[in-house]
């Protein structure tokens, strides 16, 4: 019942609340209510029944004169009248067809798939570093097979591939596969039918997500602990600065459990955002899912990449050698740029 109230309102939001039009809300939401019961009572589901109540009374043109009210929305105050006006800015943006509940919940269903990627490729960004830099600690301290050298060098192509895997799954979350392309260039229109499922989409798991973020947070502020304890534990044994970069590793990988956790949790709410807004003018939003995707990888990377300089130059006291990873680092960057704005340029070039 709750997706068709929701649908109700929408129905309504566009119309000035004069006492006409609210008397006629509350006669509507009875009828869809008796709509409601008896369907259920007849031993539909309850997605039936909300689509059914939805089918019979969800436009407003044509219950109207049941209500009475077909002169108060064909006074040009409606939601048809306003999408088809221009701003004081300029010209409206270009009428593009209703968005139907079908696609939406293609869509939602891409973007459940997206956000799991998405949180396993930032873990993995988040963990690379973690073989460089106990790898560099083990080596220094006499712990294992190999020298300084060929620590840091197998520790560096871990965290490259890892940083390689990373960005290819987020790429690859970018494009939605599944998706409805419509949607995910924005050339849709919001509907009420839809708007009322994505708030209704996004209410259900506001709980799951807010507990996530819960679990993420207490990790998160758990992470110090690996540090404290390798640290305080092993003071004064032989190995104490293996230890301690093994805890640095553990927090990182802490924190990147917590990230795994929160992320993939977002994808309800992003969703029904998306959902609710139908397109934007033209110009407007031109490369959004490319400028998104640039900005999640930057946005990971050069932090990432300072927590590996400072982490490899204090723990492993190698400034001599922790250097390598700016001019290194700032060439990755440049070709995972490179990569995402060759397959913005492919995508743009088959619309």
């Amino acid at each position: 019942m709750n997706v068709i109230f929701a649908y109700l309102d929408t129905m309504f939001s566009t119309y000035p609340q004069t006492p006409r039009m609210l008397e006629a809300k509350t006669e509507l939401r009875g009828m869809m209510e008796d709509a409601y019961t008896s369907l259920i009572a007849e031993g539909r589901t309850e997605n039936e029944a909300v689509g059914q109540v939805i089918r019979d009374f969800g436009n407003l043109e044509e219950v109207a004169p049941v209500l009475g009210i077909s002169a108060d929305i064909s006074s040009g105050t409606g939601a048809n009248a306003v999408a088809g006006s221009a701003g004081p800015s300029g010209p409206a943006a270009p009428s593009y067809a209703a968005i139907t509940l079908d696609e939406a919940q293609s869509f939602a269903d891409a973007q459940r798939v997206s956000s799991r990627r998405i949180g396993l490729a930032v873990a993995l960004f988040v963990l690379s570093p973690i073989a460089l830099i106990v790898g560099s600690g083990a080596a220094q301290a006499g712990v294992g097979p190999w020298n300084e050298e060929t620590a840091s060098l197998i520790g560096l192509l871990i965290l490259l591939t890892l940083v390689a895997v990373g960005v290819l799954i987020i790429i690859s979350s970018g494009r939605m596969s599944g998706a409805p392309q419509r949607i995910v260039d924005d050339e849709f229109s919001a509907s009420p039918e839809v708007t009322a499922w994505a708030r209704d989409l996004s209410s259900r798991h506001e709980t799951h997500l807010t507990r996530s973020l819960q679990v993420a947070i207490a990790v998160w502020i758990l992470s110090v602990a690996p540090i404290l304890v390798t640290t305080l534990v092993t003071e004064g044994t032989p190995h104490h600065q293996f230890w301690a970069t093994v805890g640095v590793g553990g927090a990182l990988a802490m924190v990147a459990a917590g990230l795994a956790v929160f992320l993939p949790r977002t994808w309800a709410r992003t969703a029904a955002e998306k959902l609710e807004e139908g397109s934007s003018p033209e110009g407007v939003d031109g490369d959004d899912d490319e400028t998104s995707v640039m900005g999640i990888i930057a946005a990971i990377y050069w932090p990432l990449l300072t927590t590996i300089f400072l982490a490899w130059g204090f723990i492993g006291d190698a400034w001599d050698r922790s250097w390598i990873v700016w001019p290194i680092g700032a060439v990755l960057f440049g070709a995972i740029a490179g990569g995402v704005n060759a397959i913005a340029a492919y995508r743009g070039s088959r619309r």
